[in-house]
């Protein structure tokens, strides 16, 4: 027999019993760990551009969630310390793990496509001072996309800036690291490795703040502190369906503001009635001079001869919160546009401002140059009760008055009420909503441009701004007669400083105060206003719910007994 056919039976050696011993999963991770750790030392030049390419990513969305995750609620000395610790530790993680498991061609849209959400994030929160939830993001998309249409004005310059150059030095890393890219293998076990642990944080933080605490006065911000803001996006989503946010909106009813009426004297409500809101009104434009003029003479001498009040606004979704206010007496959902929830019970137990005045024999009317589907008012403003509407549909095709890109003048809406609530024979309202003066105050002719004729700043224009509404104003009221009560309120005041003009918010709290006037065409009200001289009339304690909610009042005690019905409250 033959050395070959004696070895006929054996096992092959060498070449092929390597081809059947397969390595173990344990060595098959020390192999990639080595080729990882070989790597990098081999490729530094590519390790130096993706950690400055994380490092720059991670902290301008830190940067971002910082700015813009704010709260009013309260927290434990300890979870002021390390929540933002925490957060900061998931976004390295988050980042880390996004640059390990996606190849450069994913990267760079997506870290673009982060520059405009950052964007939009930030000119958010500068506007309402509060972060963006994913409620008003779905209720609001379509209002967004109009104001959109302002997109370059709206934009902080300064935060744009800061993102641009994070943009920049984020493309200029991964550009620098084209040569190379991390082997299949090893970008497998670091993104692998690295959403493990993003994982375990991100469990360790809910133990201890749960997503669910999204259903009670926690918002976005609050449970975004230690988070960011996936998580309670996805908490919105989850915990916050229609039915849920429309029974913590209807429980927001029961919850009384009239602390005004108590301490102030009662006065007449006239024949004619009329309710302005006034767009981006600031209280402390009130008294101001710009260019060596009173910025609005005509509103500081209506504040001597009214009740005038400095209170809190109600602005958490939009400018609609506030007129949801008037108009009903209560404060909406925080969640998302009142207006916008399906079944919301408008009048239930609590009657809205339009049915009050009909108990009490007053026709009421709504001005609004703006469209009625903004916000859905025209929906709403027919279950709130009013006998007739006129929105810029209603004023150009009834009128033949012209709008703007934005709408309809204020000038020409108020012009019109004025005209009809002065010849009205029988008990009128005209419940009116401002919109010229909206920012980024750039609506206006050039002939309207008193203050600064050649404005050319955000500061100046708003000083206009603020000149043609009190020049509206005036040529209202005067145009009104007698017989008259007239209530004005602002739905918020201005976004940001200008100059040596600062607006009236507390950043730190997320409030914003605002002016209300209630001026009486044959009395001086401010002379019978027993609380002129109180803290209460302009620390801000009040808000518009407690405003409104002391004209209501009025309303029904000035009805004659006859004429009125149980006002439900």
């Amino acid at each position: 027999m033959s050395p070959a056919s004696s070895n006929a039976g054996a096992p092959a050696s060498g070449t092929s019993a390597t081809v059947l011993a397969r390595p173990s999963i344990l060595q098959n991770l020390r192999a990639t760990v080595r080729e990882l750790t070989a790597f990098c030392f081999r490729e530094k030049h590519w390790f130096a551009c993706m950690f400055i390419f994380v490092l720059v990513w991670t902290i301008e969305l830190y940067v971002v969630q910082a700015i813009t995750l704010v709260y009013p609620n309260d927290t434990g000395a300890k979870f002021a310390f390390w929540a933002p610790k925490i957060r900061f530790l998931l976004d390295v993680l988050f980042i880390s793990a996004l640059t390990a498991w996606l190849r450069r061609r994913w990267l760079l849209p997506l870290v673009t496509g982060s520059f405009f959400i950052y964007l939009g994030l930030i000119t958010y929160h500068q506007y309402f001072l509060r972060p963006l939830s994913l409620s008003t993001i779905l209720s609001t998309w379509r209002e967004g996309l109009v104001v959109g249409g302002f997109a370059l004005d709206l934009f902080p310059r300064r935060a744009a800036l800061f993102l641009v150059l994070a943009l920049a030095a984020q493309i200029a890393a991964l550009v620098l690291s084209r040569k190379v890219s991390l082997p299949r293998r090893c970008a497998w076990l670091g993104g692998g490795v690295l959403t493990a642990l993003y994982a375990g944080v991100y469990l360790i933080a809910n133990h201890f703040d749960p997503l669910e605490y999204i259903q009670t006065t926690r918002g976005v911000g609050r449970v975004g502190e230690i988070r960011g803001y996936l998580g309670p996006w996805f908490a919105e989503w989850y915990y916050l369906r229609d039915d849920q946010v429309l029974q913590q909106a209807i429980e927001r009813r029961k919850v009384r503001y009239d602390r005004l009426t108590p301490r102030e004297a009662n006065i007449p409500i006239r024949k004619h009635l009329a309710i302005v809101q006034a767009e981006s009104f600031d209280f402390n434009i009130l008294d101001y001079r710009a260019n060596g003029q009173e910025v609005t003479p005509f509103l500081n001498r209506l504040r001597e001869m009214s009740m005038f009040y400095r209170v809190q606004a109600v602005h958490s979704n939009g400018s609609s919160d506030a007129d949801f206010v008037a108009l009903n007496g209560v404060i909406g959902s925080t969640h998302k546009n009142t207006y916008k929830i399906h079944g919301y019970p408008y009048g239930d137990k609590s009657p809205t401002t339009p049915q009050l005045l009909a108990r009490c024999g007053y026709a009421t009317y709504s001005f609004h140059g703006n469209s009625g589907e903004f916000y859905d008012r025209r929906t709403a403003y027919e279950k709130i009760g009013f006998e007739q509407f006129y929105f810029r549909e209603e004023l150009e095709s009834q009128f033949g008055l012209k709008g703007d890109r934005w709408g309809i003048h204020d000038k020409e809406v108020l012009t019109r009420s004025a005209q009809m609530l002065r010849t009205a024979t029988t008990p009128t309202c005209h419940f009116v909503i401002t919109l010229t003066t909206h920012f980024p105050y750039t609506l206006l002719a050039r002939h309207e441009t008193e203050i600064f004729p050649d404005a050319r700043n955000t500061y100046q224009n708003y000083m206009n701004n603020m000149r043609y509404l009190d020049n509206c104003l005036r040529d209202y009221i005067i145009a009104l007669g007698s017989g008259t009560t007239v209530m004005i309120y602002a739905d918020h005041p201005t976004e940001d400083g200008y100059e040596d003009f600062t607006p009236d918010r507390d950043r730190a709290g997320a409030r914003e105060f605002i002016p209300c006037f209630i001026y009486d065409t044959d009395e001086e009200l401010s002379k019978i206003q027993q609380t002129r001289s109180d803290p209460i009339a302009t620390d801000g304690s009040l808000n518009l719910a407690d405003m409104i909610n002391y004209l209501r009042g009025q309303m029904m005690r000035s009805c004659k007994p006859a004429e009125a019905a149980p006002a439900g409250q």
